[in-house]
């Protein structure tokens, strides 16, 4: 179980006060960052979901986004494949929220809204 002053986590439950949000998967790894909770979740690798990072608003104590889905290139095809990019790795970095996944992107995203503001090759 993870345990902050603000929240708990508890496999695939986020306790917010009396509050609780239930994820399909269990909860890998959470940042804070302007007001907001960014819970990334942990996929089994053969499972095809890639939208596993959610943006919960600490005051409202609810969901407010969930990445979208998208579509990455891969070298190994040259074009857009809908492939299963789940996401590896939340961070806050130089003040912006960070998203890494599995095909070597990574996107810098609002906290507040789930937008994404820039993608770039990690490579």
């Amino acid at each position: 179980m993870m345990t902050n002053n603000k929240y708990h986590i508890n496999k695939n439950k986020l306790i917010l006060d009396n509050s609780e949000i239930v994820f399909d998967f269990p909860i890998d790894y959470c940042v804070e960052i302007s007001g907001m909770l960014i819970v990334l979740l942990s996929i089994p690798v053969k499972t095809k979901y890639n939208e596993n990072v959610f943006g919960v608003s600490l005051s409202e104590k609810k969901i407010k986004w969930q990445i979208a889905k998208k579509r990455f290139k891969l070298e190994e095809f040259d074009d857009y494949k809908n492939t299963h990019c789940k996401y590896t790795g939340i961070s806050v970095y130089g003040g912006r929220l960070r998203l890494n996944n599995w095909c070597d992107t990574y996107l810098i995203v609002d906290p507040s809204t789930g937008q994404i503001l820039e993608e770039a090759e990690t490579r």
